[in-house]
């Protein structure tokens, strides 16, 4: 009998500890998550030192296909101690995409894993989680005013910090101007340059659906509204699941390499409004941390940044140039 009780309170003692535990491993990935985010701000700013721009992403190449159409992360290797993998790139070919859209010029240096590109907290893998990434670069809202009929943010008019371009003159997809530090007028303490996203995924539990999955094509007049008709969507792009976070080396937007301010910290994805091979998609910023997601700013400085903030404050951080007076992280 008296064993049985100290079975019975060894069993209460595990059940009120196992919490704990748990609360403490998650508080140590949330910190490497911060720190990983840390590191890439700060390797974009030793890029802008050396090359006076943001590292691009190249949405299409000079041979009119995916040959060289690399992230922002390949020329942040070099500001990563991750040197030898960009001495050994091969730029005239496709970036690794372990999903098979592309070929494997460059399979030996881009399908490794690199733990500065993924938060700790996030437990899916895709492809046994060789090239996966779970971090983006901010490229704006969907349009330049958040009500009334506004002008759309694509072709070549993205508002945030990323910036696609593409050596092609007169090419369907319509690139951005480099980005630096000349171009965010708004301040960089109040300008979102990166942020972490979950990964996208059709095969998770229902209760983690709404911010893993990327769900279907999604418009509106303005930024307002085009977050709405996002969250009436139903259905996700059967050509495109599990895409989101599987290649990093991949400027794609269906790869999820850039995100969207324009749906609010931890709401669902949706894909592109116009065109997303010229990056333009309503990739939301998403974590499994509780209450909010981890956000790196144009100054450096990463801020957590709470799922209830006020939709118009997230909006203004996610632009480099609105004007906005009220761009303050609660």
């Amino acid at each position: 009998m008296e064993l049985l009780v100290v079975i019975a309170i060894i069993g209460i003692l595990v059940a009120l500890l196992l919490p704990a535990v748990q609360a403490a491993r998650e508080a140590a990935r949330r910190m490497q998550c911060t720190n990983n985010l840390k590191q890439i701000t700060l390797a974009n700013h030793n890029y802008a030192d050396t090359h006076k721009v943001f590292p691009i992403h190249l949405s299409w190449s000079a041979w009119d296909n995916f040959d060289g159409a690399f992230s922002d992360k390949v020329g942040l290797l070099p500001f990563l101690e991750q040197q030898t993998l960009w001495d050994k790139t091969v730029f005239t070919g496709p970036p690794f995409d372990p999903g098979g859209w592309n070929g494997n010029a460059n399979i030996l240096t881009q399908s490794l894993r690199l733990p500065v590109f993924n938060c700790p907290s996030m437990e899916l893998e895709f492809g046994g989680g060789a090239a996966n990434f779970t971090y983006a670069s901010n490229h704006g809202t969907a349009r330049k005013g958040y009500t009334g009929n506004s002008q759309m943010c694509v072709n070549g008019q993205h508002n945030g910090v990323a910036s696609y371009a593409t050596p092609i003159r007169g090419h369907w997809v319509v690139g951005d101007p480099p980005t630096g530090f000349q171009q965010i007028l708004d301040g960089t303490s109040k300008t979102a340059a990166y942020s972490e996203f979950v990964m996208g995924s059709n095969t998770v539990s229902a209760n983690v659906k709404q911010n893993s999955q990327v769900f279907d094509w999604a418009d509106g007049a303005n930024t307002a509204a085009t977050r709405l008709n996002c969250l009436t969507k139903s259905s996700i792009d059967p050509g495109r699941i599990e895409m989101r976070g599987r290649a990093w080396a991949w400027s794609f937007m269906g790869i999820g390499t850039v995100y969207n301010h324009t749906m609010l910290p931890n709401e669902r994805a949706c894909h592109s409004y116009t065109d997303d091979w010229a990056g333009s998609n309503l990739m939301s910023a998403s974590s499994r941390h509780k209450g909010g997601v981890n956000v790196g700013m144009a100054d450096g400085s990463v801020q957590f940044v709470p799922n209830t903030i006020n939709q118009t404050v997230w909006w203004a951080i996610g632009t480099r140039n609105g004007g906005e007076p009220n761009a303050e992280i609660p």
